[in-house]
């Protein structure tokens, strides 16, 4: 999950960007969780952002679905303004007005007071904790330039590749906090403090299914016992034979990634079918790793 904190602070402000591979939290609602449909958007309050801009905060929310959440709709409105720099940006109030409670999607108008404040640019970014990668070669996942406004979703993004590049490296575990400091002149330093965990290697392949299919999978999965385990490779090798999996084939439901976190290595089941016999076992082996602080590196 993705968290901005401190917005408004006068000159620390912290960010928290945890991405971890084993138990990372869901971002999206779930289908049972209840939905607004905004149909309209008006702000109110703002000094210095122009009309323009304004246009295209109140048209990304518009006749969208969303939670049904206050809170989570004026975290929503503020990382608006904190994609274009504005990243102080507090939404002083947010008045939710429900147009017809009995559809559904309940259909809504927002109007949000916000106090933008100055436009924040971005600076330059230090890397701590980092070994297995350099801070050059860290840095490059990060599209922002020095001079550019401070954008939210830049640095979000960058956080996600710099996690799938530790992934292709067997560093599954690995975990990165932003801190932001703000100085007088609005620029942003951005220091990120990264715990990489333990390198994880693959131990066992297995295929439930038809033995005459699960026999050829078998044989084309190349990542051997003791290497380094290789996230990017499995989603890889699903894409290469897409032929020989069933056509209602659902990755989240049909490959378990068993990590054994004491031995820092990952077993990968493929369920061709559903099995509850063997769903059941792979549940009963999955460890929360990112309880396991203590496990071997």
């Amino acid at each position: 999950m993705l968290r901005f904190y401190g917005a408004g602070l006068p000159a620390i402000v912290a960010l928290l960007f945890v991405t971890t591979y084993h138990g990372t939290a869901q971002t999206n609602p779930t289908s049972g969780e209840k939905k607004v449909l905004v149909e309209s958007f008006v702000i109110t309050g703002t000094q210095s952002i122009g009309s323009e801009e304004l246009a295209e905060i109140t048209t990304a929310l518009a006749r969208r679905e969303l939670e049904d959440d206050p809170e989570i709709l004026e975290q929503r409105v503020r990382a608006l303004f904190q994609d274009r720099g504005f990243f102080k940006a507090n939404v002083d109030k947010l008045e939710v007005k429900t147009l017809d409670p009995l559809a559904s999607p309940k259909p809504v108008s927002l109007e949000a007071q916000v106090t933008e404040g100055p436009r924040c640019y971005f600076s330059t970014i230090e890397f701590t904790g980092n070994h297995a990668l350099t801070a050059k070669a860290l840095r490059a996942k990060f599209p922002l330039k020095k001079g550019q406004p401070f954008r939210r979703s830049s640095i979000a993004a960058g956080l996600e590749t710099m996690r799938e590049l530790y992934g292709t490296m067997g560093f599954l575990d690995m975990t990165s906090i932003p801190q932001a400091s703000l100085d007088s002149t609005s620029s942003i330093q951005l220091a990120i403090d990264i715990d990489e965990g333990p390198q994880y290697h693959m131990d066992k392949f297995k295929v439930f299914g038809s033995p005459e299919v699960a026999e050829k999978l078998q044989v084309l999965w190349e990542l051997e016992p003791g290497a380094v385990f290789d996230e990017s490779y499995l989603k890889n090798y699903l894409e290469r034979n897409r032929s020989l999996l069933p056509s209602n084939f659902i990755p989240d439901i049909g490959v378990e990634r068993i990590a054994n976190c004491p031995d820092s290595t990952v077993s990968v089941h493929l369920h061709l079918k559903s099995d509850s016999q063997h769903e059941t076992q792979d549940e009963a082996k999955r460890v929360d790793c990112s309880s396991q602080k203590g496990h071997a590196k």
